[in-house]
Parts: C-alpha cells; sequence; structure tokens
C-alpha cells in the first residue's frame, strides 16, 4: 500500500502509511508534513509526496518503531520520580566517584529530609522552587534533630548542594532536557565563617615541653600533626614505608575512615591534591625514628602475638590505633598539661597559621596541606590578634616618621 496522503484545511498534509498487519488489522502510521512557509499549492504537494516515501522507507525498515520506542522511553524517563532516579541511577553513580563516608553522608541527608517531601515529584516537573523550598524548610527547626532552631546557615548550603546533585545527574544522563537548577534562582542564608582556632607560637612552644614527658607514640603523634598539618585518618593511615628518613619527607596517599557499625576502612586520600609528599622537620624525623626503633622493641617482646601491620601508629601488638585515638590522645595531654583545649584539627589549623606567619607562601601552604583550593586554604589562614597589632604600630611608627620628618608642604612643583 502507497503512502495517502490528505491535505488539511491548515496547509499541512496528514500522511498515512501501512506498518502490516498486526491482530488481524491493518497497522497505519501517520505523520504530519508541514510545507515551507510561502510554497504555492503544487510545490507543497511536490514537498509532501517526497517527504511521504522517506516516511514510508522509515516505516517499512523498522526505523519508525524504534524512534517511537526512544521516544516512549524518552517519556518515561522523564516522568520518573525523583525517588526512582536516586534509587536506581543517582546512587549508583555517585559510588563510583565519591568515598564511601560522603556516600553515606549523602544517603543519610537524602532519605531523612529530601525523600520524604519530593520523593514522589516528577523529573521533568523539578524546578528551582522545589530547591528553594527546601532550602526555606532546612532553616525551621523541623529539620534539625533537636528541633530547637534550624541548622546552620552551612549545614543548608551543604545539604541543598546534595538535592541540587540529584538534578544535575538527571540532566547529565539526559533524563531531563535543561538543568533548571541556577546559582542565581536559589537564596541561600547567610553564611558567616567562624574564625579557625589555632595555637600561636607560644603555646606549640608549651605543647612541645609537654611532649617531652610523654611516651614516644604520643610524642610523634602530635609532633607530626603539628609540623605536617596532617588530618586525623592520614596519621592513622600513615604507614613507615611512605617515610623517607635519608630525605625526611613523608608521602600520603592513604586515609583511615569508620563506617557507622562497621570496622575502619583504608581508603585513597580525599583529593588528587590530597595526595601529597611533604618534609618534615630533622626534629620530628628523629621522634619517627625513636618509635620505630620502639615498635621493633615492642615486637621483640610481643611473644609472637605481633601483627606486622606496618602502621607507624600501632597498639602494644602492631595493630593500627583507632581512627579515635589521636582525638583522645590529643585532649588527654591539653588536660593534663593545663594547656588551652584545641580540637586535634585545630592542630592542622595551626600548621598552616603558623607556616604564614613565618612567611611562607599561600601556595606552598595549600600542598603541604593537600587542598584542593587556594579559597578553602585562605579560610585555613589564621589572623593571629597579635601579628595585627604588630601591622598597627608598624604602620602607626610610619606615619609618625613621615610626620615627623616634614619641615615644609610644597604646593607646586611637586611629583
Amino acid at each position: 500500500m502507497m503512502a495517502n496522503i490528505t491535505r488539511k484545511p491548515n496547509g499541512t498534509f496528514l500522511i498515512r502509511v501501512s506498518n502490516g498487519m498486526k491482530n488481524g488489522k491493518q497497522d497505519l502510521v501517520s505523520t504530519i508534513y508541514k510545507p515551507p512557509v510561502g510554497s504555492t499549492s503544487a510545490m507543497a504537494r511536490k514537498a509532501a509526496e517526497k517527504y511521504a516515501v522517506l516516511f514510508e522507507e522509515l516505516v517499512h525498515s523498522g526505523g519508525y518503531e524504534k524512534k517511537q520506542a526512544i521516544s516512549r522511553e524518552i517519556r518515561a524517563r522523564r516522568r520518573m520520580t525523583i525517588e526512582q532516579f536516586v534509587q536506581n541511577f543517582y546512587y549508583p553513580s555517585i559510588q563510583k566517584h565519591l568515598s564511601p563516608t560522603t556516600c553515606r553522608t549523602y544517603e543519610l541527608i537524602i532519605d531523612s529530609l529530601i525523600l520524604p517531601s519530593f520523593g514522589r515529584v516528577e523529573l521533568e516537573d523539578v524546578d528551582s522552587t522545589h530547591i528553594q523550598s527546601f532550602v526555606d524548610f532546612l532553616s525551621t527547626p523541623e529539620a534539625s534533630a533537636k528541633g530547637e532552631h534550624g541548622l546552620s546557615p552551612a549545614s543548608v548550603k551543604r545539604y541543598s548542594t546534595v538535592f541540587s546533585s540529584i538534578i544535575t545527574e538527571a540532566w547529565k544522563q539526559k533524563f531531563i532536557e535543561t538543568n533548571p537548577i541556577g546559582k542565581n534562582y536559589i537564596h541561600y542564608p547567610k553564611i558567616v565563617q567562624p574564625q579557625l582556632e589555632a595555637y600561636s607560637d607560644e603555646e606549640v612552644e608549651q605543647l612541645m615541653e609537654a611532649l617531652e614527658n610523654e611516651d614516644i607514640r604520643t610524642r610523634a603523634l602530635l609532633t607530626l600533626a603539628v609540623t605536617t598539618g596532617m588530618r586525623r585518618g592520614e596519621l592513622v593511615g600513615l604507614m613507615w614505608d611512605d617515610i623517607d628518613f635519608d630525605k625526611q619527607i613523608i608521602t600520603i596517599s592513604r586515609s583511615v575512615y569508620k563506617p557507622k557499625g562497621e570496622e575502619q576502612r583504608i581508603k585513597t586520600t580525599k583529593s588528587v591534591s590530597s595526595n601529597r609528599t611533604v618534609y618534615i622537620p630533622e626534629s620530628c624525623s628523629r621522634i619517627l625514628y625513636e618509635l620505630k626503633i620502639q615498635q621493633a622493641s615492642d615486637k621483640r617482646h610481643s611473644q609472637g602475638v605481633w601483627l606486622d601491620s606496618g602502621f607507624v601508629f600501632t597498639d602494644k601488638y602492631g595493630k593500627n590505633i583507632s581512627l579515635y585515638a589521636p582525638t583522645r590522645i590529643c585532649a588527654e595531654v591539653q588536660a593534663k598539661y593545663g594547656l588551652r583545649h584545641l580540637k586535634l584539627h585545630g592542630l592542622r589549623h595551626t600548621c598552616g597559621s603558623l607556616m604564614v606567619e613565618h612567611g611562607v607562601d599561600p601556595e606552598t601552604v595549600k600542598t603541604v596541606l593537600g587542598h584542593e583550593s587556594l579559597k578553602t586554604t585562605n579560610r585555613y589562614l589564621h589572623p593571629y590578634a597579635e601579628s595585627m597589632k604588630d601591622a598597627s604600630e608598624k604602620m602607626e611608627r610610619i606615619i609618625r616618621g613621615k610626620t615627623d620628618g616634614e619641615t615644609s608642604i610644597h604646593l607646586s612643583g611637586g611629583e
């Protein structure tokens, strides 16, 4: 059967083509052809006939059914709900490029906060108002586990970023034609960055003096934390093979993390920039070598129960210490010697702050700390009040020096 062409009153052409017999009946498929603007009646008819031939070839070759199947799939994908997309496509995707800890955090946010309110929304219906309503909700007491007040502005931004990433991933995987999430469309609460706490030069000296009275493992752990700015997981994951005593360098390439309710595990470092090599002071190198000797002694006296784990920081049987041990050790030392309380991560801030305080350029600090961007490094660089006061006094001396030295003012012929 040849294609049937019927001209409609609006100037378009209805084209019908037989696609064989289905269920004892002729299967007719149709399409509408709209001729170019300005075409005469004869030109339009001729163009429609050419189009009909192409359409008929498409139908008989099976291409039409494939095209229809693709169209149906696209429509079905767009009608997929956020919950269906998250479970079947989003979670498998993020597991490929995010750390297990980050994935679990995302899942907690999604399962407890996003899906209960937005899980049934179809992808094609999502727009920026959904993200905005989520942002507004996070600022209410209902979003907080304590129920007293909303989440902090930083948490609101972090949680809503998870929601945005779901929609962006749907767009990347072509479940939706356009990404409705625009930076300028969402209004977030203003984030006031808290001043990061760090030890001053004098406080670091007090800490080092206190460590002289501690066991070698404690000395090595906290000294390394201050001098290299290593993260907690990086300290726990450090192995002897990572240390080159001749060159006095440490290669940081792994970290330890602990999923909730599970044993702690080893992973690669936080990011490409976190995988780094840092130099250590000679005094720190000596302390680490002393720890290595102590471990060898512990092994000899372990009566065969020593575990050759290869980790730098271990218990008396050779097993690497708990991820939470460095935090506890740091707090115990501070309390024992009356030092100002500072979280273990504060020693990392101290490392970055002291480097800048003593003239190390921010780019080098960024490399040592393993930051991805200089923006993060700038936040870590703690402005000491003493330095600010010193800068003010220097400016005062400059101004006074100029004023005291001036004996006349020339109003003409100046530079």
